[in-house]
């Protein structure tokens, strides 16, 4: 078996609590790294905006360009280790803004960057009395593509958090080649999380009968926002194969692609979908 072909990988997922402390984020991320390493995990999920969660008027001066050394430590480790890193998502500085990316990042064993993902659906929660409560637009610019690629003889698509209500996204990204596995890096609220996190990923999994790995944020980042917790790993039958619950932490699981040609046999919605009717 080679690199390029592996049937089989275990994956671990981090839950943070990230804060408007930049350094103590990477230190805790990097310890979960390492943590997930020595517990043999293959390939490694950080949540999003790991490396910083904070007021949106901090947010370029806690930002970097995808050669910053955020992305040099992440590299070197899985260089090091022999190891895939999902980089979650981190602040990105923009050319021409006052306003940053969401981005994510994935390291290959060798340490080379292979996917590169900004986030393109921005939350904006706004309450019955017209207040804003979540308002990412406010510091955040959209991206703009998709990000599909294959790792080790896996087709991965990347979304982030909030992309997780917009199924034509996941179907898009699965249009030409059946996905295998959606990486979907969050901080997603406590307040929405509750009803609707578990529903939404495994949504997302059994609509593409593939593996959703979701690595989310838990706890409070700062006055008024907290995310859910419960990093999750589901298959591509809807089941929850690990979680990490309401608390930072690593969790492990092992995915199979025999798990997805058996799922895919059993229910050919795939090739049932009528695309000639309904997308380009």
């Amino acid at each position: 078996m080679t690199l390029s072909n592996k049937p089989e990988i275990q994956v671990a997922l981090c839950s943070v609590t990230a804060t408007p402390d930049k350094k103590l984020n990477i230190d805790n991320a990097t310890k979960f790294i390492h943590e997930s390493i020595h517990r043999g995990a293959e390939w490694i999920f950080l949540p999003e905006m790991f490396s910083y969660h904070g007021p949106y008027d901090r947010l370029i001066e806690n930002a970097e360009g995808e050669d910053g050394p955020l992305n040099e430590l992440l590299r070197s480790i899985a260089q090091k280790h022999k190891v895939v890193i999902f980089a979650g998502s981190a602040p990105e500085k923009t050319v021409h803004s006052k306003k940053v990316y969401n981005t994510q990042y994935v390291f290959d064993r060798v340490g080379d960057l292979v996917a590169k993902y900004r986030k393109l659906h921005l939350f904006n929660l706004i309450s019955s009395e017209g207040q804003k409560l979540y308002c990412e637009s406010d510091g955040y610019e959209s991206g703009n593509d998709y990000s599909v690629f294959d790792l080790e003889g896996w087709r991965v698509g990347l979304a982030t958090c909030y992309d997780l209500r917009f199924p034509e996204m996941f179907r898009r990204m699965a249009s030409k080649t059946p996905i295998d596995l959606f990486a979907i890096p969050s901080a997603f609220t406590l307040q929405t999380g509750t009803y609707h996190w578990h529903l939404l990923n495994r949504a997302r999994a059994v609509e593409n009968l593939c593996y959703v790995i979701a690595a989310n944020q838990v706890g409070v980042h700062q006055p008024g926002k907290a995310s859910f917790g419960h990093a999750v790993v589901i298959d591509p039958w809807g089941n929850i194969v690990a979680d990490t619950g309401n608390r930072t932490g690593v969790i492990t699981a092992q995915i199979s692609k025999e798990q997805i040609v058996h799922w895919r046999a059993q229910l050919p919605a795939l090739s049932n979908c009528r695309t000639d009717l309904f997308q380009n």
